[in-house]
């Protein structure tokens, strides 16, 4: 269970094991952020090999899009074999060039929202990810110099909810670099516990606890300041930037 745990991205198996009792998780399926975990860690093992599309069948049904429904930029041949390979940022491919994708999911200052999840059949397997939205053009120079984020591994997403006022406004669009999902500055992440839809928190490391504890913090006042084992909050990715009407 560790080493599961560990492919997963987690410390160790304490974060996954609620999965397995009826008494903690009471859910029918698993949250689509989850699911992608479990197939960077199980495509390809046993015999024979579970693929992709096997353990797409943890979350919800209604994640499944028809091949109809596929993303018109996204580039199905950008590699060579897909056939076990679960969608990330890097396979898509902008329509304008050097744009950067806003995906159908909205980050809760409250409650967020997955949005729609397609799975696109591709060869014997499938590729599964968010829709794409829309598209924005942000120069490299920006979000490599200043927002310090990876260009590659940069999604865009919209606010929900108000927990996080006055910072950060229903609407507004947060930079969110994917590759940054670990706790090392104390800042603004998009998270989630596994259970519930993707939130906008502020993250706060307590010091010198054991196990790691992390205070999850809004912005809005009138809101209390929460405190959970850092192995137990996914980390999406850190906030980067901010897009705001004024």
């Amino acid at each position: 269970m560790d080493a599961f745990a560990l492919a997963m991205g987690y410390s160790r198996a304490s974060s996954i094991q609620r999965y397995e009792d009826p008494a903690l998780y009471k859910k029918e399926f698993l949250a689509p952020e989850l699911v992608l975990k479990m197939i960077k860690a199980l495509v390809g093992k046993g015999e024979p090999p579970i693929t992709a599309a096997e353990v797409w069948l943890l979350a919800r049904p209604e994640v499944i899009a028809s091949r109809g429904g596929i993303i018109e930029s996204y580039d199905p041949d950008a590699h060579e074999s897909h056939e076990d390979d679960a969608y990330t940022r890097e396979h898509w491919r902008p329509k304008i060039e050097g744009a950067i994708p806003e995906i159908d999911v909205k980050l809760g200052a409250g409650h967020g929202s997955i949005g729609e999840v397609i799975n696109l059949p591709v060869g014997g397997g499938h590729i599964s990810g968010h829709r794409v939205v829309s598209e924005w053009v942000i120069p490299n120079g920006y979000l490599r110099g200043e927002a310090k984020a990876s260009p590659d591994h940069t999604i865009i997403c919209e606010i929900v909810g108000d927990s996080m006022i006055s910072t950060y406004m229903p609407g507004d669009r947060v930079i969110v670099d994917l590759s940054q999902n670990k706790l090392v500055d104390d800042t603004v992440y998009a998270i989630s516990d596994g259970n519930s839809e993707p939130q906008i928190k502020r993250l706060q490391r307590v010091p010198f606890s054991d196990p790691v504890l992390v205070k999850i913090i809004s912005d809005n006042p009138h809101l209390e300041t929460f405190t959970a084992e850092l192995s137990r909050v996914q980390i999406i990715g850190r906030i980067c930037g901010h897009i705001a009407r004024k």
